[in-house]
């Protein structure tokens, strides 16, 4: 698939020193859809796969990066006071939590929703601290597992889990790395738990998830050794927490997007009964063409219905 050849090439961290052929208009378009434009716009900028390429390709990408650098350095500053302020544990998950750990660059990744995972006995407090900051209470869903802040300008979430609506989990917690760039009570996820709610975030999506989000899977299997998610520990969560089948899904999708890493995605796909594997890919095979921009109705929910945590 040239264009994936491309995309491949645009979100690497360190890019080849030329862009494989592929449409341009297609290849931006794609790239907007994904999340990506960000990084490849970098690449085109600063590297010499950049040279020679249309003004009107580059300059399209160009404005996008710009973007998300103001978006990225806004919520970023909204976001930091209202944590210290709050002075209680809380795990940033998402793309907040990936671009401050897995990408050289803020810019890299649109960051996303926000959402930080926060233990219940904790939430009046954390929503104390956020009101000093005009943050104010907007609603809550999943049965009061996950509720809204806002200020008027900028939106974010607090949940228990992995996921929006997933129950409290101590082993999230128990695992979590500081990240002291958010204050002292601040944390990200371990490699583990961090595979496991992107994993997670995709399967609400049916696995029709921007490409970005593999991106961020496919550096967090390039980590070093010892530092990479364990297939010791990430399965038996995966099986306890319902996200084997969208764990096998994920890690389908990862090989065959980036094969460079498919044999790490490998050691991490669960073993499926073989009804379960089949309806997994068959999800699977409607989510491997990152250029289908446009699904049936109705085809995502049905997707989720297979592989969503369960």
């Amino acid at each position: 698939m040239p264009l994936l050849d491309a995309v491949r090439a645009l979100s690497a961290l360190e890019p080849p020193a030329a862009l494989p052929p592929a449409d341009l208009a297609g290849l931006a378009a794609v790239l907007e859809a994904h999340g990506l434009a960000p990084i490849a716009s970098y690449h085109l900028e600063t590297r010499p796969l950049g040279a020679g390429l249309p003004a009107q390709f580059r300059e399209k990408l160009l404005a996008l990066y710009q973007g998300v650098v103001n978006d990225n350095v806004f919520r970023v500053m909204t976001l930091r006071p209202v944590l210290l302020e709050a002075g209680v544990p809380g795990v940033i998950l998402g793309g907040l939590a990936a671009v401050d750990w897995l990408y050289p660059h803020l810019a890299f990744r649109p960051l996303g929703d926000l959402r930080l995972a926060v233990r219940g006995e904790d939430g009046a407090r954390f929503a104390e601290g956020a009101a000093r900051h005009a943050f104010r209470p907007e609603g809550t869903s999943e049965g009061g597992r996950v509720a809204t802040f806002g200020d008027g300008r900028l939106t974010f979430t607090l949940q228990e889990g992995l996921w929006p609506g997933a129950p409290a989990d101590p082993a999230l917690f128990a695992s979590a790395v500081r990240l002291p760039a958010f204050g002292p009570t601040a944390f990200r996820p371990s490699a583990d738990d961090m595979l496991l709610a992107t994993v997670a975030e995709q399967a609400l999506l049916g696995l029709q998830a921007p490409l970005v989000t593999f991106v961020d899977l496919r550096e967090l299997l390039r980590l070093p050794a010892g530092e990479a998610p364990d297939p010791a520990r990430v399965l038996p969560r995966a099986r306890a927490l319902g996200l084997s089948r969208a764990l096998h899904g994920s890690m389908e999708l990862l090989a065959g997007f980036f094969p460079e890493v498919a044999a790490a995605a490998a050691a991490l796909s669960p073993g499926l009964s073989g009804p379960e594997r089949m309806a997994v890919d068959a999800v699977v095979e409607a989510a491997r063409d990152p250029a289908r921009l446009v699904r049936l109705r109705g085809a995502e929910a049905a997707a989720r219905l297979v592989v969503a945590p369960r």
